[in-house]
C-alpha cells in the first residue's frame, strides 16, 4: 500500500496481445502489451488530474532502446487508494533493431499529476528473448 501522497507501479510485465500469458519468447510478427500495475494514495488521488506511463523496450544485447508507447488520461480524482492494471499496447519490434537470440526488457514510468503536486515512481519488467 502505497503512502497517501505517493504513485507507485507494483509490476510491470510483457504479456501476448490481449491475454495475461506472460512472453518468455517474443516472435518476429507478435505485437504484445506490457501491463503495468499501478497504486495511488488516497490523498495524491484525491487531486490527481492526469496518470502518465512512459513503457519502452529495450535491447539489453545491444543496448538501444527497440520501442516507446505513451499512456496518458485524465484521472479520476477520489478519495480513497487507486489500484488499476494498465495496459498499453506495442506493435510488433522494429527488425533492424532486434537479432534473433536479443535479450530484451520492458522499464516503465509512473507519473501522477495532481494540481501542484506530482509523483513519479519507475521500475522494469523481467526479461525475454526475441526469436524469428
Amino acid at each position: 500500500m502505497p503512502e497517501d501522497y505517493n504513485a507507485r507501479i507494483k509490476a510491470l510485465s510483457v504479456v501476448r496481445k490481449g491475454t495475461s500469458s506472460t512472453v518468455d519468447v517474443l516472435g518476429v510478427t507478435n505485437d504484445f502489451d506490457v501491463v503495468a500495475d499501478i497504486e495511488v494514495g488516497a490523498s495524491i488521488n484525491a487531486v490527481s488530474s492526469r496518470v502518465q506511463i512512459r513503457a519502452s523496450v529495450g535491447n539489453q544485447t545491444q543496448l538501444v532502446q527497440v520501442q516507446t508507447q505513451m499512456y496518458d488520461q485524465p484521472a479520476s480524482p477520489a478519495s480513497a487508494t487507486l489500484t488499476e492494471t494498465i495496459r498499453i499496447p506495442f506493435n510488433a519490434l522494429d527488425t533492424t533493431k532486434v537479432t534473433e537470440g536479443d535479450l530484451l526488457q520492458a522499464v516503465a514510468t509512473l507519473k501522477v499529476i495532481a494540481g501542484a503536486l506530482s509523483d513519479v515512481s519507475h521500475t522494469n519488467s523481467e526479461t525475454f528473448v526475441y526469436a524469428s
